[in-house]
């Protein structure tokens, strides 16, 4: 079966990772995995996904705001489309998390995630990207 797609999850939460290969590739998408941004940012470089799912809280409270940032700024990787999951706002760095200004996105997820949410945000993007 030919692959839907190139995604690439970057979380810390091993577990996370997981379950979201789990689920997109059972749906046949090709799923690879960073459990940082610097790592998910070489990935993005060198693989060129069609769609990224970005955790916030990493190593630090808004890494995920940051890379977001760092791909925006990367001419072969601001188009790419960045859905950003994230339970930061059940934590005590939701006060971290930038409100001033919009963040350059596609979409924002609230964890935890249905994966049949997961599954048709993946189809309808990586589908109007193709």
């Amino acid at each position: 079966m030919a692959s839907k797609g190139k995604v690439l999850v970057i979380d810390d939460d091993p577990d996370f990772c997981e379950f979201m290969r789990i689920g997109l590739e059972s749906d046949g998408f090709e799923v690879l995995t960073a459990a940082n941004g610097k790592i998910g940012l070489e990935l993005m470089r060198r693989e060129k996904p069609n769609l990224v799912f970005l955790d916030v809280v990493m190593a630090h409270p808004t890494e995920g705001v940051d890379v977001t940032a760092m791909i925006k700024e990367d001419p072969e990787l601001w188009d790419i489309p960045i859905i950003m999951l994230t339970s930061i706002m059940d934590t005590e760095y939701i006060g971290h998390f930038p409100t001033d200004k919009p963040l350059p996105i596609d979409q924002f997820l609230t964890k935890p995630v249905p994966m049949a949410e997961v599954l048709r945000i993946a189809n309808e993007t990586v589908g109007a990207k193709s």
